[in-house]
C-alpha cells in the first residue's frame, strides 16, 4: 500500500525508514560465505521507494573510454507520484575488463553495481557484513599497466565530483600470475620438464607429484566447483580441450585452480600432469603473457557482477 506524503522530501524519509536493511541472499562458492547481490538490493529499495510514492529510473549512461576500459556515466531520475517533484543525480563508475570478462559483460557489470551502490546510498541501508567487494581475496591483486594514451582516457575527469578512484573502487582486475618460481623439477618424471622461454610464467602446486610431466597444447574450457575430500582438501574439476577431444583434470591447489580460471578460453597452455587409472590430476600451468594476448576478450559461461 501507497503511503500518502505531501512532498518528496517527506517521501524520501519514509522509504527510508521502511527499509532498516537488506538480508544477504547469495552465497560466494569459492569462499564460502554469504553476500548480498545487486539484484537483492535492488528489489529491496524498489519495494520501499513504491511505497512511498517513489519512482526512480536511469534516464541515460555514457561510456568514456576504451575496449581496455573506462568510465559510465549515469544518470538517474527520482519522482514524487503524488506531487510530480523531481530530483535528479550524476553517477559514475568504473569499467575494469579482464580475462573471461569483456568489455560489454564489464559494462553491464558497472551499470548494475553503480544501480545497487546508488539505491543504498539513496536510502542509507545499513550493511549486515562486509559486501562481496570487500570480502574478495585480493592478495594477488597487481594494477594493471596501462599506456599513456589509456591513462589519459580511462582516469576519472577531476570535473566530475563523484567519480570513484580506480584503486578506491576496488572493481575485480585481472589476476595476476605470479612471477616464475625457481621451482625444482620433480625427481622420476616421464619427462623432465624443459625450462620455460622468458615468454611464459609459470605456476606450480606447493606439492607436485613426481612422476608428472608437461602436456602441450591444451585449452581450458571449464573450471567446476571445488568439493571436499575425505582428507578436507578441496578438489577442482578442469576440463581441457586436447585438439583431439576433451580430458577432465583434479586440481587440489587453490592457486593452481585460480590460473586456470584465468586461463578459460584463451590461449594454449602447457600443463603439469599425472595419469593415472581415474584420469588426469593437474600439478602446474605454464601460460603465454604478453600485454596482448592477456587483454584479449574472451568469453564465459557464467560472469559475478560484485556488490
Amino acid at each position: 500500500m501507497t503511503q500518502r506524503t505531501p512532498n518528496l522530501a517527506s517521501a524520501l524519509l519514509a522509504a527510508q525508514r521502511a527499509l532498516p536493511s537488506v538480508g544477504k541472499d547469495a552465497k560466494n562458492s569459492f569462499h564460502h560465505y554469504a553476500y548480498t547481490s545487486a539484484e537483492g538490493m535492488i528489489g529491496a529499495c524498489r519495494e520501499a521507494l513504491h511505497g512511498a510514492g517513489l519512482a526512480l529510473r536511469r534516464a541515460g549512461w555514457k561510456f568514456d573510454g576504451t575496449p581496455e576500459g573506462g568510465l559510465v556515466h549515469s544518470q538517474f531520475i527520482l519522482t514524487h507520484g503524488e506531487t510530480g517533484e523531481a530530483a535528479t543525480d550524476e553517477v559514475t563508475w568504473i569499467v575494469v575488463p579482464e580475462k573471461g570478462r569483456p568489455l560489454d559483460k564489464a559494462l553491464a557489470g558497472a551499470l548494475t553495481s553503480s544501480l545497487g551502490y546508488y539505491l543504498r546510498d539513496l536510502l542509507l541501508v545499513p550493511r549486515e557484513d562486509e559486501s562481496e567487494m570487500d570480502r574478495r581475496d585480493d592478495r594477488t591483486y597487481e594494477p594493471r599497466k596501462v599506456s599513456a594514451r589509456s591513462e589519459s582516457t580511462t582516469l576519472p575527469n577531476k570535473s566530475t565530483p563523484n567519480a570513484p578512484a580506480p584503486r578506491q573502487t576496488r572493481q575485480d582486475a585481472p589476476r595476476a600470475v605470479p612471477a616464475t618460481q625457481a621451482a625444482t623439477t620433480p625427481a622420476k618424471a616421464e619427462k623432465p620438464a624443459p625450462a620455460a622461454p622468458s615468454a611464459f610464467s609459470e605456476v606450480l602446486a606447493s606439492r607436485p607429484a613426481k612422476d608428472c610431466a608437461w602436456k602441450g597444447g591444451l585449452v581450458v574450457r571449464k573450471v567446476g566447483q571445488g568439493k571436499s575430500t575425505s582428507n578436507g582438501s578441496m578438489r577442482y574439476p578442469i576440463l581441457f580441450d586436447t585438439g583431439a577431444g576433451e580430458e577432465w583434470a583434479s586440481c587440489f591447489d587453490e592457486r593452481l585452480m585460480q590460473t586456470a580460471q584465468d586461463c578459460l578460453g584463451g590461449e594454449p597452455v602447457e600443463a603439469f600432469i599425472q595419469v593415472g587409472k581415474f584420469g588426469w590430476t593437474l600439478y602446474g600451468l605454464r601460460l603465454v603473457q604478453s600485454g596482448e594476448q592477456a587483454a584479449a576478450p574472451v568469453a564465459v559461461a557464467e560472469d559475478e557482477i560484485p556488490f
